[in-house]
């Protein structure tokens, strides 16, 4: 059973790692050198919007995993050696996954959401200014994402 959550908490955060190396390297770069910014806003909504749903799904599934095994370490720990300590790159992996999650809510339910009526009311500048925002955001979790896989790999 260890392994499967194990398995299922490393898909997620594939998922989410992965679409942000993506849109950082790939989607972003090339939209802002061939499309013109009306078109280009219009395209990053439609993409957003199902890479953010990916997004939600792989937190329900990082939390559900995360904490399953995170609570059945500290119990087993707790059983062999009468505290509950776990490694501290699962500590640290588990505070930065936690402030990627809150910094993940404000880019959906503040920044998107005001990126999407921008959109909506052809509010190009509006629009820019939000996409900018939300940038800067996805590349705070893009770091925070590697120093959270660097700290169950190095402080384990």
């Amino acid at each position: 059973m260890y392994d499967l959550l194990k398995l299922l908490h490393l898909i997620a955060a594939i998922v989410w790692m992965g679409g942000m190396t993506f849109m950082l390297i790939a989607l972003r770069p090339a939209t802002l050198a061939v499309m013109e910014a009306q078109p280009r806003a219009v395209l990053m909504a439609a993409v957003w919007q199902r890479f953010f749903v990916a997004v939600l799904i792989a937190i329900v599934v990082l939390l559900a995993t995360g904490g399953y095994m995170f609570g059945g370490s500290m119990k087993a720990a707790r059983e062999a050696t009468g505290h509950g300590v776990v490694p501290l790159g699962w500590t640290v992996m588990t505070a930065l996954g936690g402030l990627m999650f809150l910094i993940f809510g404000h880019i959906y339910f503040a920044g998107f959401a005001k990126f999407r009526r921008a959109v909506a009311a052809a509010q190009w500048p509006v629009a820019a200014k939000a996409a900018g925002q939300i940038h800067l955001l996805v590349v705070t979790n893009f770091v925070l994402g590697w120093a959270a896989i660097a700290a169950v790999k190095l402080l384990a």
